[in-house]
């Protein structure tokens, strides 16, 4: 019996093909627009500095960061003749080269940044002029040196610390930079993972309004068919939009780690375990959607309003579960942050990101409890089935 409605709500899907394109081409352009905003905003809109400078005596110094800011990807402007607005203004003060060039003198520049501008120009600007001060004082120790008669290294007495930066995993395990940057694309994945599933999500509550608004709802709840096998069918023709679904997802994930140097810098290749896991978490979201939906749809009756509270709810958690991937470090949670894995779909994004930083373990329980609890709800909603609440509310 299973087969038989399984067989035609496949015929009904198969007919949708509005439905079909929509859940493999969301989640298939959805990352790679993301990426190419990205890109753009990179691409087109470079940092833009100007330099003013009040004393001729300063153009050296003025040069040096004009060709520092180049080399990093900014646009520099001398002087205010330009009408461009730029994102960082440097103004060289009248006395500049006297007071850097003085052994006991203390030069200023005025840094006036534009509100909202890139974050990158200022941190271009100022590691600019943190490099000409590192001259400057290099500069003196030498100088310093030479007049004392006492040989140094100027380097070793200006930085005499020297940082080794490390990575560790959540095990305490020696790791790369590669797999906090990892980490970081994940995050972003997460955000978008759920949106993606938006389609296959609305296809659920949809396929039981569209049985009662068809009047076939009646027959079926009244044929041999029990509220069990109902209940399944939808869902397995859920999953299986889902498995379609997961390969345009796929094929995004691999479109947009071209862009993902831009945003969290260079992670080395996409492993196939990673895009495994993605696409578990991506049918593990639609199975926790599917139960909650129905569960829902049967407490509350199916109604087109009851339906909209329902698709709006779920969107909530998701959504709210994709933000957190965005803040929250979940290897290092306490009480009562802890208490975030009991929303919906928390579990799925944190089970990714323990993947992705070696926890392979409590990513695997986490999912698989995702999964059981799924599994729970479902068989819940087929002992509260009530035909006739479903039909008239």
């Amino acid at each position: 019996m299973i087969s038989d409605l399984v067989r035609k709500e496949w015929l009904d899907l198969k007919r949708d093909r509005r439905l079909l394109l929509t859940s493999i081409l969301l989640p298939m352009l959805l990352l790679p627009l993301v990426g190419a905003i990205i890109y753009a905003s990179v691409a087109s809109q470079p940092p833009i500095v100007l330099l003013i400078n009040n004393d001729t005596a300063n153009i050296p110094y003025v040069n040096f960061l004009e060709k520092y800011a180049e080399q990093q990807g900014a646009k520099v402007y001398l002087n205010n003749g330009s009408s461009v607005v730029p994102d960082v203004e440097v103004i060289f003060p009248s006395g500049f080269a006297q007071n850097i060039s003085s052994m006991n003198g203390t030069a200023y520049v005025e840094e006036i940044t534009l509100v909202s501008s890139q974050s990158d120009a200022v941190n271009i600007v100022n590691d600019g002029l943190y490099k000409l001060a590192v001259n400057v004082s290099l500069t003196r120790i030498s100088t310093l040196s030479r007049e004392a008669h006492t040989p140094v290294n100027p380097e070793a007495v200006r930085d005499p610390l020297v940082l080794k930066l490390g990575y560790i995993s959540p095990e305490k395990r020696p790791t790369t930079g590669s797999v906090e940057r990892l980490g970081q694309l994940t995050r972003v994945v997460s955000l978008i993972l759920f949106p993606a599933a938006t389609p296959v999500i609305f296809f659920l509550t949809d396929g039981i309004l569209g049985e009662k608004e068809r009047k076939t709802l009646e027959a079926l709840l009244a044929s041999p068919v029990s509220p069990f096998e109902l209940v399944i069918s939808k869902l397995v023709i859920a999953m299986m939009l889902g498995i379609i679904s997961s390969l345009g997802d796929l094929l995004g994930l691999v479109a947009f780690s071209f862009f993902a140097p831009l945003l969290v810098g260079n992670i080395g290749e996409l492993s196939l375990s990673l895009a495994g896991m993605v696409s578990i978490a991506y049918l593990l979201m639609i199975l926790l959607t599917g139960s909650i939906s129905l569960l829902l749809l049967v407490l509350m009756g199916g109604s087109q309003r009851n339906a909209q509270l329902i698709n709006f709810l779920v969107t909530g958690f998701g959504m709210l579960a994709s933000f957190s991937a965005l803040i929250l470090n979940f290897g290092s949670l306490g009480f009562p942050l802890v208490l975030v894995y009991f929303i919906p779909y928390v579990q799925i994004v944190a089970g990714l990101l323990d993947f992705v930083f070696g926890l392979g373990t409590q990513s695997l329980i986490l999912l698989l409890s995702t999964f059981l609890i799924s599994v729970l709800l479902i068989y819940t909603t087929t002992r509260l089935l009530d035909p006739e609440r479903l039909i008239l509310r």
